[in-house]
């Protein structure tokens, strides 16, 4: 009797141990679902595509700016060299920006740019005060009262218009005599038009009657204009007309019928 007892046991322990069949494939139970990795792998398919959605919006990408302070500069001309234009947001860097801005358009002073989301940005700039368009060679520059010189698209209304060759100094600026000489002439009531600079004599004027008045540059532009004004008023009297009349030296005046300088 206690052999078979022992036989029993093994058989019953031999046919718990076997797994169940069906087919010829071991099935198994599948685990139970958890809540917390399915409520993850959604958060992060969310914020993925939040991720994407910032990336490539439009809407986050910068097509225009408003520029503020823009008098003479176009504002389209202004948001182009700042470096934005197409940039995302998060790429716009406004300090390079403004950076680009006084490097690209010397005739702005002081440039400021502040970006904010989705992608406005706002460039408020600062242009230096011209006092000349000066046209050398059929290129036109504006000439601030510092003396810089910088490409400009052509004359400013109610401004002098210098033609001929810019004298710069050592640093490149123009020559203070001659700005200043521009000043003095705009103090006396000369208004600002036309007029020749030439090498060697200066600012040369010209005179309603058709001749041209050289009258130097610097300081001591009324003394000049005294002295032109009495010849002015003998040549009429006389009825002569010359090419010139130079009075950059008020106490040796001259003037001469025959030749251009």
């Amino acid at each position: 009797m206690p052999p078979a007892r022992r036989g029993s046991r093994r058989r019953q322990n031999f046919r718990q141990s076997v797994p169940l069949v069906l087919g010829g494939r071991t099935t198994a139970r599948p685990a139970p679902a958890r809540p917390a990795a399915m409520l993850g792998s959604m958060g992060g398919i969310a914020l993925l595509g939040l991720v994407l959605w910032f990336a490539f919006s439009p809407q986050f990408y910068v097509t225009s700016a408003q520029v503020v302070g823009a008098q003479r500069v176009p504002p389209q001309a202004i948001f182009a060299a700042s470096g934005l234009q197409r940039l995302h947001i998060l790429w716009a860097n406004p300090r390079a920006a403004e950076r680009r801005i006084l490097e690209n358009i010397p005739s702005i002073e002081r440039a400021r740019v502040s970006c904010q989301l989705p992608a406005r940005c706002v460039i408020a700039v600062t242009e230096r005060e011209v006092m000349a368009a000066w046209e050398q060679g059929g290129v036109y520059y504006w000439v601030d009262r510092a003396g810089g010189a910088f490409p400009a698209a052509g004359p400013l209304e109610g401004e002098w218009r210098v033609s001929g060759p810019i004298p710069t100094d050592k640093r490149g600026l123009v020559v203070q005599d001659v700005l200043v000489g521009l000043e003095e002439l705009e103090r006396l009531g000369v208004r600002p038009g036309p007029i020749l600079y030439r090498p060697g004599r200066g600012l040369v004027l010209e005179d309603p009657a058709g001749w041209r008045v050289v009258v130097g540059q610097g300081t001591g532009m009324a003394r000049r204009l005294q002295v032109y004004m009495k010849i002015r008023a003998h040549l009429v009297a006389k009825g002569i007309t010359p090419r010139f009349v130079d009075v950059r030296f008020p106490d040796a005046p001259y003037y001469s019928v025959t030749n251009d300088w």
